[in-house]
């Protein structure tokens, strides 16, 4: 989530709203057309990755801020770990993430990965539900 995310942090996503959406991807050259052409999608490159990866916004909902991204998954990404396979991130809202990841476990979650932060974007984490499903956890910062 980038810089120009600010305007969904301000905001300020309800307690268990859906806030923000990634589709991770092999081959952002191939994808990237494919979503401009399907859906009409404008993709702007953001700075929030560094030079780490392409991080591509766009707004699905035609509001000036964005509320999703783009990016390709690369191996170097994950040091360690096998890196998973493409997919969508769903991303819902929290007020503190530490403490709902703490009450995903006790209710039969798993944390994947996380809590850490993202620098001007807030604190996240991946937990799964008891079935296996991965679901994004998001504070983010006030702006």
């Amino acid at each position: 989530m980038g810089e120009e995310a600010a305007g969904m942090a301000s905001q300020t996503p309800n307690q268990g709203s859906f806030c923000w959406t990634e589709l991770a991807c092999t081959d952002v050259s191939k994808c990237k057309p494919f979503y401009e052409n399907v859906f009409g999608w404008k993709f702007k490159s953001s700075e929030s990755a560094g030079n780490e990866m392409q991080y591509l916004e766009f707004s699905s909902s035609g509001q000036p801020y964005p509320d999703a991204a783009l990016y390709e998954i690369k191996p170097e990404m994950f040091e360690g770990t096998v890196p998973p396979a493409p997919h969508i991130a769903l991303y819902v809202s929290v007020d503190d993430v530490d403490a709902s990841c703490e009450h995903a476990k006790s209710l039969g979650g798993t944390l994947v990965f996380g809590p850490y932060d993202i620098p001007n974007v807030g604190r996240m984490a991946v937990v799964t539900d008891p079935s296996g499903a991965n679901i994004s956890l998001i504070t983010l910062q006030p702006q």
